[in-house]
C-alpha cells in the first residue's frame, strides 16, 4: 500500500517503459536467488522469472526506508522480527548494482539522513541555519528564559504506549521550560525559534525543483505545520535562483537525487531547517498539481 510508487508506477506504464515493482511484504510469495558472482539477480513472481543484471537494469527507484523502526516490537512474532530484518538487509544488498542509476542508493541514504551533516553541507552551500545545539544536559549552557526556542528529536521518533502509537513532532518551548528540563535519557536538538515564518517544502530531483509555500488560511503556521497537514494549503511559488541552487547543491553533497528540503523564510531570509531523503510527495502532486511524478520517471529513464 504505497500510493507514491504507484505514482511512478502508472506514469512508466504511460510511457511503455519496462519496470519490475518489488514489494517488500511480498517477499514471502517470490522465489529470491542472487547470484553474487554473476552479479545477476532471479525472481519469480506469479510463476514468471525476471532476471537482472548489470546490463539490463538502467535504474533503481528505491523507495524503502533504511531500517524499519518497529522491526524488533515486543508484540511481533520471532518470525515476523526474522522476516523484517534479514530481507531489509537484502534490499541494502542490492547496492551491489553499482552501475544503475539510483534514487536514492540506500548507503547515501543512510548517510544523509544525519541531520547535523545536512545542516554542515548548508552551511557549506551558503545557506542560513538557525543556531542549534545537540545536548543531553542544560547544565553548561544558558538560554534566554523568555526566550522561544524549538525542541526536535535527533531521529524519528515512533512509539507504543499501550495500543497507541506515538509520533514525536517539533515543539515549541521556552528557554525557562528548556532550563528545568531533563533529557539525560536522550539526547534533542534545540534550535531558535523563527518567528514569524513561512514554512517551504522544496523537492529535488536531480536538477529540477518543486516548491511550495505552505499556510493555513493564507497565514503562516506557528510551531510544526505537520500538526495541520490535513488544514493546510501548498501554493506553488518560484524560488530565487540562488536558493534553487543551493537546494540543487545540498542534495548532491549529501550523495542523493532526489530530496525533500525544509525550508523557513523569516523576515525575508530563507533558512535551511533539513533535507528528507525518503520523503514523501504523493500529496503535492494532488493538492498544487506538481509532477514530480514525471520528473523522477525522466531521471529514472536518463531523460533531461
Amino acid at each position: 500500500m504505497d500510493f507514491t510508487t504507484d505514482y511512478i508506477c502508472l506514469e512508466l506504464q504511460r510511457r511503455n517503459a519496462n519496470y519490475l515493482r518489488v514489494n517488500r511484504d511480498k517477499f514471502r510469495d517470490y522465489k529470491v536467488v542472487f547470484d553474487i558472482g554473476r552479479l545477476t539477480l532471479y525472481i519469480t513472481i506469479n510463476n514468471k522469472e525476471y532476471i537482472i543484471d548489470n546490463r539490463n537494469l538502467k535504474s533503481i527507484f528505491y523507495r524503502a526506508p533504511i531500517y524499519l523502526h518497529d522491526t524488533y516490537k515486543p508484540n511481533l512474532s520471532v518470525e515476523k522480527q526474522l522476516y523484517r530484518s534479514q530481507w531489509t538487509a537484502f534490499l541494502r544488498n542490492l547496492v551491489l548494482f553499482e552501475n544503475a542509476k539510483w534514487l536514492n542508493n540506500p548507503v547515501d541514504t543512510f548517510r544523509a539522513e544525519n541531520k547535523m551533516l545536512q545542516l554542515k553541507y548548508a552551511e557549506k552551500s551558503g545557506m542560513k541555519c538557525p543556531h542549534t545545539l545537540l545536548l543531553n544536559s542544560v547544565d553548561n549552557i544558558r538560554l534566554d528564559s523568555e526566550k522561544e526556542y524549538i525542541i526536535k528529536s535527533l531521529d524519528t521518533v515512533l512509539l507504543r504506549q499501550g495500543n497507541k502509537e506515538a509520533f514525536v513532532y517539533s515543539t515549541v518551548i521556552t528557554g525557562k521550560e528548556l532550563m528545568k528540563s531533563e533529557f539525560a535519557v536522550a539526547p534533542v536538538i534545540i534550535q531558535e525559534y523563527l518567528y514569524p515564518k513561512i514554512d517551504l517544502r522544496v523537492t529535488v530531483v536531480g536538477e529540477k525543483v518543486f516548491a511550495v509555500k505552505i499556510v493555513k488560511e493564507g497565514s503562516d503556521i506557528a510551531g510544526d505545520w505537520r500538526k495541520e497537514k490535513e488544514n493546510v494549503d501548498f501554493i506553488e511559488i518560484d524560488l530565487p535562483v540562488d536558493i534553487n541552487k543551493k537546494c540543487v547543491e545540498i542534495v548532491k553533497k549529501l550523495g542523493l537525487a532526489f530530496g525533500g528540503v525544509d525550508l523557513v523564510l523569516n523576515n525575508g531570509i530563507y533558512y535551511f531547517i533539513e533535507v528528507n531523503p525518503t520523503g514523501e510527495w504523493a500529496w503535492l502532486v494532488n493538492k498544487p498539481g506538481l509532477r514530480i511524478d514525471r520528473a523522477i520517471c525522466d531521471y529514472l529513464q536518463g531523460i533531461t
